[in-house]
């Protein structure tokens, strides 16, 4: 389940609109249409937060759905990080990982 699916989990869930989600949330309408629409844009941690808050329920309880794991909030971070790294980039991050990983 990815980050876009838990959400419209919790929409119907609510059985609420992606235009009412926007209101309980603080976003533009269009903030939260654009993670839905051909732009597809993920939301970051910031507004994950603000989904959880409107949702009433906690961040662990919002990724708990998108990865059976329990993700710490380092984790989660880590992941949105990543995904915001150019495509041409993430070798030198995966590199840089595995470089500090096998240090003792």
């Amino acid at each position: 389940m990815t980050i876009h699916d838990r959400i419209e989990e919790l929409l119907a869930k609510k059985n609420w609109t992606k235009y009412k989600l926007a209101k309980m949330a603080g976003f533009y309408p269009t903030t939260v249409y654009d993670w839905f629409n051909e732009k597809h844009y993920t939301p970051d941690r910031n507004s994950i937060e603000l989904v959880c808050a409107a949702f009433d329920i906690s961040l662990s309880e919002f990724y708990s759905g998108i990865d059976e794991d329990e993700l710490d909030e380092e984790q989660i971070l880590l992941l949105e990080l990543f995904s915001k790294v150019p495509a041409d980039k993430k070798k030198i991050v995966f590199d840089l990982l595995r470089t500090l990983s096998d240090e003792k």
